[in-house]
């Protein structure tokens, strides 16, 4: 139980381990990374601009302020109230003050913004060259498998191919022919054959003798084997008589 585990495991990991280093997985998944990137740049290039926004806002708020008690001051010497007119410029220098630092801060964000936009520029360049080099990839690891698979066939195919089973299929066709027609010779009546066609023979003979004029064509050759002759004070001969019968 536990070795069968032990290889279905084995099994699981080779398998995740080749779906890793498949080409195709590796280029999707560096893409996808690539994207990611570009995602959080372009995130940190509009907190950049907000950024930039609000200093933007703070800076021409306290600059609105500045402004106002520079006018509240001099309103204050108007009414020769010195006094009042003091605090006045006590409070427009707070915020002249703060201009300064939001100036600043303003410039050195703007210079950020600036560089995360080039650099956004940049990587969406990538990302792109990076897309088109994935489908590229892609599509010739893809061509690669099916030539590969394709020279594999065709491989097989030479080696033991369709064309050597052909050829033991015909012998074994060839063979169950001859069998075939060797019954059908077995199952047949040969010395039936044998006399038809002595009968044939025997019919032409008929025939031209009595084309020659030395027969009636109406009758046949028989042909019969006698037994030897005994003949006094000499050696014994065969004889072989023809004679003509009337054909029943």
């Amino acid at each position: 139980m536990f070795q069968r585990l032990a290889s279905l495991f084995k099994a699981f990991m080779n398998s995740l381990m080749g779906k890793m280093e498949d080409p195709e997985m590796m280029l999707e998944q560096t893409y996808q990374d690539l994207q990611a990137n570009l995602i959080q740049v372009r995130q940190a290039v509009a907190q950049a601009i907000a950024t930039e926004k609000q200093l933007e806002q703070q800076l021409q708020k306290n600059k609105d302020q500045a402004a106002t008690w520079h006018n509240r001051a001099t309103m204050a010497v108007q009414q020769n109230n010195d006094e009042l007119a003091r605090q006045a410029l006590q409070r427009k220098q707070q915020y002249a003050q703060a201009v300064g630092d939001l100036e600043g801060q303003l410039k050195a964000q703007r210079e950020a913004t600036i560089s995360l936009r080039a650099r956004l520029t940049e990587l969406e360049g990538e990302v792109q060259k990076a897309y088109t080099k994935k489908q590229v990839l892609i599509a010739r690891d893809k061509a690669a498998q099916a030539t590969t698979k394709a020279n594999e066939i065709l491989s097989k195919s030479t080696a033991n191919g369709a064309m050597s089973v052909m050829e033991k299929m015909e012998q074994k066709v060839l063979e169950r022919e001859s069998k075939a027609q060797a019954m059908a010779e077995l199952g047949s009546d040969q010395l039936d054959k044998k006399f038809k066609s002595f009968e044939g023979q025997v019919d032409i003979e008929a025939e031209l003798l009595a084309l020659k004029g030395g027969a009636d064509p109406g009758r046949k050759l028989i042909i019969e084997q006698k037994e030897p002759i005994m003949v006094e004070n000499a050696e014994t001969v065969d004889a072989e008589d023809v004679k003509e019968s009337d054909r029943p």
